[in-house]
């Protein structure tokens, strides 16, 4: 094993547990630890240089910090990244490997917002069926969680409510941009193999990477 190689298994190692250091803050936040207790001081210590500026830069939605999650994207993807280039040099496969992980990073994102959208489109359905029914809805929409799956789908939403009409007064266009979603995740499958095909061919980009986005 090179330079290169020892480097990328130390980082690997480096960038999983700062990985699991998130985690752990954020599962402890949940139960209000003692901010004096120093392992709690310690995990605030250790992760606050990546968390604050996270929370700076993104605002909380229904009244969650989203920050915690950007920040272990971001770590992901900057584990994935950094150490697929140590490992396989700067040459064309290097490059080919870094696109291949932002297209899995992206394919990723995509997968969650379409969950988010499937989940609204739940929502809608149950309202549409209770009213027919004339029952109470049973919705809270001011519980923090319905808040935000309404206020992070809203725009792709939005842009289609006057376009797509309503089906027997139930609004459809989560299921339209669901439709969309789908499209674009097959666009990223197709990328990713293209890619996948010319590191065969090069010797670089490995196919194991289109593991990295499911179908």
């Amino acid at each position: 094993m090179g330079l290169s190689g020892s480097l990328a298994v130390l980082l690997d190692f480096i960038l999983s547990i700062f990985t699991w250091l998130i985690l752990i803050r954020v599962l402890i936040s949940w139960v209000n630890p003692d901010p004096y207790n120093p392992i709690v001081q310690f995990l605030i210590q250790a992760t606050e240089p990546v968390l604050g500026p996270f929370r700076r830069w993104i605002p909380t939605v229904a009244g969650l910090d989203l920050s915690p999650i950007a920040a272990l994207l971001t770590v992901q993807l900057a584990q994935r990244l950094i150490v697929g280039l140590l490992r396989g040099g700067m040459g064309g496969g290097a490059l080919l490997g870094f696109f291949g992980e932002l297209l899995a990073f992206a394919h990723l994102l995509l997968t969650l917002y379409m969950l988010l959208l499937f989940v609204r489109a739940g929502f809608h359905f149950h309202a549409w069926y209770t009213f027919r029914k004339r029952r109470p809805m049973g919705l809270n929409l001011h519980h923090p969680l319905t808040r935000f799956v309404f206020q992070v789908t809203e725009p792709a939403v939005k842009p289609m409510r006057s376009r797509v009409p309503t089906v027997s007064g139930l609004d459809i266009t989560p299921l339209v941009a669901i439709v969309l979603v789908l499209f674009a995740l097959s666009l990223l499958q197709q990328l990713v193999t293209v890619l996948a095909l010319s590191g065969m061919g090069g010797g670089g980009f490995s196919s194991s990477h289109q593991g990295n986005l499911p179908m």
